[in-house]
């Protein structure tokens, strides 16, 4: 058996997935087709087969931090209900978008936020940043599909090998739609295949995150959260970096409310609240850290001032499930009024 899978399939038996969450509705539309216009997707509707395409290189520095939660729910969806983004879903998002004026704007925590419109010129076909070379990781932070579709272009176009952070689990009650960003791995998924060949051992790590795994709301009883912040076992340290050839760490997220194209990177939203203890991090250790927003077209990056003075990130609140990751339903209050 192949190592890589050897150690996921390992990984994976260790997990122990409630009954609950294996009421997991689909995903995307069977009848749907990819985005290079087939069925090609459905060689990837596996557990193992949409980790593998969406993880790093075998063997590699990054292979830890590739998280599992969202890939192992796959296979406790119903088959028949599975598939990727249709092209009309895509296709009304993009009008309606567009009518609202959001492209590359700063709407994370907006009602629009989770269908967000990636511009032109950070989707797949268009070039890829200088930036992205050896010796840099980029971090792709941008809300729900739209990550994965600018981690395709990212992929595709500049042979980064990917990494994805959703640590989560999709529930037809959750608080955050996950079943939307496997559909959308699903959607891209033959396309990545085809780039997986030229990515090379010192090709630039993608980590792949969803800009709205914090959630915009809390929920009540009977909801299920799974909303999920990035913590240590997600995130490398300037040693783990430094050893991998790692100088510097580009932040590809939304606009931080620069005064102008060559000021720093400011704003209360750059980066998102559990990077900042992170970047900090980094920056003591001597990791160079930038932001380029996606709406500029040119993609300059702008550096960060550190230290990054913002309040620390609380984790309180967030539902870790025994599963690994987080996602559990919330309870009824008791009688004492806790709620557990």
């Amino acid at each position: 058996m192949w190592q890589q899978w050897s150690r996921f399939l390992e990984i994976l038996g260790r997990i122990r997935i409630p009954i609950r969450l294996g009421s997991a509705r689909g995903a995307g539309d069977p009848a749907a087709m990819d985005a290079e216009g087939g069925r090609g997707w459905m060689a990837y509707a596996r557990t193992e087969t949409l980790f593998q395409v969406w993880g790093p290189l075998e063997g590699g520095a990054w292979e830890p931090y590739h998280c599992v939660p969202l890939f192992a729910s796959v296979d406790r969806m119903d088959r028949k209900q599975v598939g990727p983004t249709p092209l009309r879903e895509v296709e009304e998002d993009a009008a309606r978008l567009e009518e609202a004026g959001t492209s590359g704007g700063t709407g994370a925590g907006s009602a629009v936020g989770a269908a967000f419109l990636l511009p032109a010129h950070a989707r797949p076909g268009a070039p890829v940043p200088a930036w992205l070379e050896p010796g840099t990781l980029c971090v792709v932070d941008l809300p729900g599909r739209a990550t994965v579709e600018a981690a395709a272009w990212l992929v595709t176009g500049g042979a980064a090998q990917p990494i994805c952070t959703f640590d989560h689990w999709p529930h037809p009650k959750g608080l955050l739609p996950a079943e939307r960003i496997v559909a959308e791995l699903l959607r891209w998924a033959p396309t990545v295949a085809v780039a997986r060949g030229r990515i090379s051992s010192d090709a630039p790590p993608l980590w792949i995150c969803d800009a709205m795994r914090l959630g915009t709301r809390t929920g009540t009883a009977g909801d299920f959260d799974n909303r999920y912040y990035l913590d240590d076992s997600i995130l490398p340290t300037p040693r783990v970096l430094q050893g991998a050839g790692i100088r510097r760490v580009v932040y590809l997220g939304l606009d931080g409310g620069e005064s102008g194209a060559d000021a720093p990177a400011q704003g209360p939203a750059i980066p998102l609240a559990d990077l900042v203890e992170w970047f900090t991090e980094l920056l003591g250790g001597g990791i160079e850290i930038l932001h380029v927003p996606v709406s500029d077209p040119e993609l300059r990056p702008r550096t960060f001032q550190g230290p990054i003075r913002r309040p620390k990130f609380s984790t309180k609140g967030y539902r870790r499930s025994a599963a690994g990751g987080f996602g559990t339903e919330i309870p009824e209050p008791s009688s004492s009024g806790s709620s557990g």
